[in-house]
């Protein structure tokens, strides 16, 4: 994870470094960390490079609040963490979507906490996506976009909404990067995305591209499954 500080108090940004090393020691991530104690040189500098930013909220000429609201008119995603010694005033962070705030002075267990939250974010938007060679190149695809995945001839073969992409990894190893409470095999060769199932038939599902077989030995797991990520029970 990429993090960048700017906080104007240099023992207090030095303080959240101590925070961050003793973190990574904690939890055995690997974390980067830049500081800025002047916001103006931060915005100046600032590319979208980096997964979260810890804002004090009180700095002089340019608010921490001011400073968000500027990195929002370039980047969306930027996990945004309000540090402040007054609550009240953390509450502008909804305007700009932060994902919280840590009062002063900071502790470690609620600096943990938000840490671990930030992990939780970021690790949810990568499973929104994977990266395969197709045709020689690099293609990322949206996990939603999927329809069904196939091996055929020892190639794999994705299905998406839009096009098919042709690969030579494994069923498995693509399996091992979805979401497993969103795909389910319905026979050994080909695993479907439950979001896109429309209905299973007595041996057969059917997906907005059409239909496909649904084997004997996995339909007891594949319905199962199914009534598990929509929340019901299925009786075929």
């Amino acid at each position: 994870m990429n993090v960048v500080i700017v906080e104007d108090d240099v023992l207090a940004s030095n303080m959240l470094v101590s925070f961050f090393t003793d973190y990574t020691i904690e939890k055995g991530r690997e974390i980067k960390i830049d500081c800025y104690n002047s916001p103006h040189q931060f915005l100046e500098e600032f590319k979208s490079q980096y997964d979260l930013v810890l804002l004090d909220i009180q700095m002089p000429r340019l608010s921490g609040i001011q400073v968000a609201e500027k990195i929002r008119q370039t980047d969306e995603n930027i996990i945004i963490v309000f540090i402040t010694e007054i609550a009240q005033y953390a509450i502008a962070g909804y305007k700009v979507r932060a994902m919280d705030y840590i009062l002063k002075p900071v502790s470690f267990y609620d600096f943990s906490y938000m840490v671990d939250n930030a992990f939780k974010i970021i690790k949810s938007r990568e499973q929104k996506s994977i990266v395969v060679t197709s045709k020689q190149c690099l293609v990322k695809i949206l996990i939603s976009s999927i329809y069904f995945i196939e091996v055929q001839n020892h190639k794999l073969y994705i299905h998406t909404n839009s096009e098919t992409y042709e690969t030579w990894a494994s069923l498995s190893s693509i399996e091992s990067e979805l979401p497993q409470e969103m795909f389910s095999r319905i026979n050994s060769g080909v695993t479907v995305n439950l979001n896109h199932v429309l209905s299973v038939n007595n041996d057969s599902v059917i997906l907005p591209c059409g239909e496909l077989p649904l084997s004997r030995r996995r339909k007891k797991e594949f319905c199962s499954n199914l009534a598990r990520y929509f929340g019901g029970t299925l009786h075929v």
